[in-house]
């Protein structure tokens, strides 16, 4: 999907949609192959692992021709992954890529990407930039974050050496 990283010259280079062609593709495999009553979509996103403050060059017409083509591929949900989910796609002021997905996509939208503080999440609902938002390191942390939000309680910072060092939190539940 890079632009950068995609040099080929047949049809699934160059243009947004020739890039794009393979996701099309497999998404409308996988359908094939499943039927309509498996649920199939896809996650997506326009950072790197290697860079992640790419952004897609031509911008919401990029993510028009994307979403736009993966919103009639057979998916039943596209789940975008942006660094702060929130934050315009492109510009500052612009919308989110969990936004545009929903403008272009026509299905379901899940946004992740620093969703844990639930004012943020709940802003994305309530604004209609996404129908779910997903937790990674809010939920590593904070196993029962649902239960602690409803109750108001405290939530726990995200730790990575809990993660890299799972015996450092089954330690504090020894009896």
């Amino acid at each position: 999907m890079t632009d950068y990283t995609n040099e080929r010259t047949d049809e699934y280079g160059g243009s947004t949609e020739n890039r794009v062609r393979l996701l099309v593709e497999v998404s409308k495999a996988v359908r094939k192959a499943v039927g309509q009553d498996f649920t199939v979509g896809i996650r997506i996103s326009q950072g790197k692992i290697n860079d992640n403050e790419h952004k897609w060059a031509r911008k919401e017409k990029d993510a028009e021709i994307i979403f736009g083509q993966l919103g009639q591929a057979g998916l039943d949900f596209i789940h975008v992954t942006e660094y702060k989910a929130w934050e315009p796609a492109f510009d500052s002021t612009g919308a989110s890529l969990a936004s545009l997905a929903k403008k272009y996509g026509g299905v379901p939208v899940i946004a992740n990407g620093h969703l844990e503080n639930p004012t943020r999440a709940r802003e994305m609902i309530e604004n209609e930039d996404a129908d779910l938002v997903t937790l990674g390191k809010g939920a590593l942390s904070n196993h029962d974050w649902v239960n602690k939000v409803k109750n108001g309680d405290p939530l726990a910072e995200f730790k990575p050496e809990e993660v890299l060092n799972p015996d450092a939190k089954i330690k504090e539940f020894e009896v």
